[in-house]
């Protein structure tokens, strides 16, 4: 079922620094922007992003530039760290609001988001979800997971297998 948003509220997309990094470092950032047109980091999280020794820079530079926006938030991020929260993660949940929808891959920020009512997505799960939803062709993804597998992102075997298994389905 949609929500629907207030008068003047627009749904953002905020983002974590770990799928922003993950994808830049398999050369498939553009992946989110087929997905969204636009999403919203924080400037926390662009600090996070944008180390100037890392290949990956650059491009996340352009995108900034052109189709990620970076909000200021309200808030003491370090004061989520209780919780278990990094500093990019606490800031985007400060941020966001309850229209807004979070690309969320820690399990600590996942619990805070759900504890404060707000929608939310990992990685894999968006790219299974963008497959049968129509809006990335399959073949496009059926390589994505494994790339992030071979590369230092995350994701268990079985979350691997499922998301193969999933995005072969869609016809």
């Amino acid at each position: 079922m949609k929500e629907k948003l207030k008068a003047g509220s627009r749904m953002r997309i905020f983002v974590d620094s770990s799928t922003l990094i993950a994808l830049a470092k398999i050369s498939e950032l553009g992946i989110l922007k087929d997905i969204f047109g636009k999403i919203s980091i924080t400037t926390v999280v662009r600090e996070e992003v944008l180390i100037a020794d890392f290949p990956e820079t650059a491009v996340l530079n352009t995108a900034m530039d052109e189709w990620i926006a970076v909000i200021n938030y309200e808030g003491d991020a370090s004061k989520l760290r209780r919780y278990g929260l990094g500093l990019g993660e606490g800031s985007l949940l400060l941020a966001a609001r309850r229209e807004d929808r979070l690309v969320l891959d820690d399990a600590n920020a996942r619990k805070f988001a759900e504890s404060k009512g707000l929608r939310f997505i990992g990685l894999i799960g968006l790219l299974v979800a963008a497959v049968k939803k129509k809006k990335l062709k399959r073949e496009k993804v059926t390589e994505v997971p494994n790339k992030l597998a071979r590369s230092d992102f995350r994701i268990s075997s079985d979350l691997l297998l499922w998301a193969k298994e999933e995005i072969e389905r869609v016809s």
